[in-house]
């Protein structure tokens, strides 16, 4: 009658006691140093269109990149990013796919289309 407040009252008083192990086991030292990187998900969806915003700073010393990528089901997906002197396009569509934010396909097309950006944009600064 009163919802799931009630069940709150028949909560365990202590919690129950794990069995503890007699040994941890020994980890090989190799293992220990070496960091296994994360993996990251392959993304299996396309793009099906593009759209770049580019700012500057306050400082007027950096441009701030907005990109906006709507994908086959509808999914809109907006990554920003402040880029520095020594990014390229190429790069960035690289890094992207490796994080799992666009498909292997669409690398080259968002490498196109950054780079057209960046030059419309830098040409109007």
């Amino acid at each position: 009658r009163n919802g799931i407040y009630p069940l709150m009252n028949f909560a365990v008083s202590r919690p129950h006691a794990l069995p503890r192990a007699l040994s941890q086991p020994q980890e090989d030292p190799q293992k220990a140093k070496t960091p296994t990187p994360e993996p990251f998900d392959v993304e299996t969806r396309k793009v099906v269109q593009m759209q770049c915003n580019m700012e500057l700073n306050e400082d007027k010393s950096q441009w701030h990149l907005t990109l906006l990528l709507i994908l086959e089901d509808k999914l809109h997906r907006q990554l920003s990013y402040d880029l520095l002197p020594t990014d390229n396009s190429k790069d960035l569509a690289t890094e992207l796919v490796h994080y799992g934010f666009i498909h292997e396909d669409d690398c080259e097309k968002l490498a196109v289309f950054l780079e057209s950006a960046f030059h419309k944009h830098r040409s109007q600064a």
